[in-house]
């Protein structure tokens, strides 16, 4: 029981770690196009919001 939990904990490290990759590319992203217009950022941090609440509610879902 234990060594599943190291398992579960491991692959949430991970996961957490590429959800703040992805954001930081998004981020580069759009520094690098010089996309400086209000609407690309709300579009940017609002999905990335968005997709970050779904696999909390998912993980809670899943206990």
């Amino acid at each position: 029981m234990f060594k599943e939990n190291k398992i579960l904990y491991l692959y949430m490290f991970f996961g957490t770690v590429g959800i703040v990759l992805v954001g930081l590319g998004a981020l580069r992203y759009q520094v690098i196009v010089s996309d400086f217009d209000f609407e690309g950022y709300i579009f940017t941090y609002l999905g990335f919001t968005l997709t970050i609440s779904y696999i909390y509610y998912l993980e809670k879902k899943q206990g």
